[in-house]
């Protein structure tokens, strides 16, 4: 009987390591970096789930709590924030702000503005990367993929780059837009908003139904692996009656997952969004709950 083998481990040196890397810089061990305000979020669900609200009240939480430097600003894609008021992107209200009773603005001056265009978007996403907002609310990111590929379609003079005839062009341009737009936030946290895509999920002996996010080509896998947390909101059955939740764990029928190992499997976001928010930032040692 032929020994087994055992594979050899060269010894490892635990002291006196010195490694110089390209421009001088030392190779050392660097501690985690696990900041709320640097981390990419995907947050899905299906409509009214609180996705929206709860976005917006991290804001109003951390200012109770005195926690600086978190402050949401939502770039709009799609109709839906009017429950909420947010700092937001926007545009002169036709009153001036001249009318205080005005319905559109309540005298402020300004309105919400949905971006329609990849020259637009450029123009917030580089305003957004210098300001003091943080983190940056895409709502909804499914509805900025959109957006940029309407836009993308309307350049090249084409219905669709669904059968498209041009060899993939259209889609290599609509991933190259939305992966520049998002490197233009840099260091930035950002939160992603995504509205829930069943996709029909091949399994061992047949199929399931995944909720997922609904986002085409390139695009979607890379942002599953741009972001650092995938986090399924949600409503279900409980002892008092619906509790809304979210799932930060992967399962057979629920895309998600958390990278960085800040959020439990599950989170009980309570019944209103600022409890929500208050959980978020829980898992992040930001607040301390009752």
């Amino acid at each position: 009987m032929a020994k087994k083998q055992t594979a050899k481990t060269a010894p490892v040196k635990t002291q006196g390591i010195s490694v110089e890397g390209p421009g001088g810089v030392m190779i050392t061990k660097l501690a985690e970096s696990k900041d709320f305000l640097s981390s990419k979020q995907i947050w899905k669900g299906q409509p009214k789930v609180g996705k929206t609200s709860t976005a917006a009240a991290l804001g109003t939480v951390a200012e109770q709590a005195g926690i600086e430097g978190i402050k949401p600003f939502f770039m709009l894609f799609e109709p839906g924030s009017g429950g909420i008021t947010p700092y937001c992107t926007s545009t002169k209200c036709k009153c001036g702000g001249k009318d205080k009773k005005c319905p559109d603005c309540k005298g402020s001056g300004s309105v919400r503005m949905i971006l329609e265009t990849r020259k637009q978007m450029r123009e917030w996403f580089e305003w957004a990367a210098k300001s003091e907002f943080n983190p940056i609310v895409l709502d909804t990111g499914d509805a900025m993929f959109q957006k940029v590929m309407d836009d993308v379609c309307v350049e090249l003079g084409i219905q669709s780059p669904f059968g498209a005839n041009d060899n993939g062009i259209s889609w290599a341009i609509i991933f190259d837009e939305m992966r520049e737009l998002l490197g233009l936030l840099g260091d930035k946290g950002v939160i992603i908003l995504m509205h829930v895509y069943m996709l029909e999920k091949r399994v061992r002996g047949g199929s399931i139904q995944q909720a997922t996010f609904n986002v085409a080509g390139k695009t979607r896998s890379y942002l599953s692996g741009w972001v650092n947390q995938i986090v399924h909101l949600d409503i279900v059955p409980g002892d008092d009656g619906d509790e809304r939740i979210a799932i930060c764990t992967p399962t057979a029928g629920i895309e998600a997952g958390d990278q960085w190992g800040v959020y439990p499997p599950e989170i009980k976001l309570g019944s209103s969004p600022e409890e929500a928010a208050a959980k978020i930032l829980q898992c992040w040692d930001l607040v301390e709950m009752e």
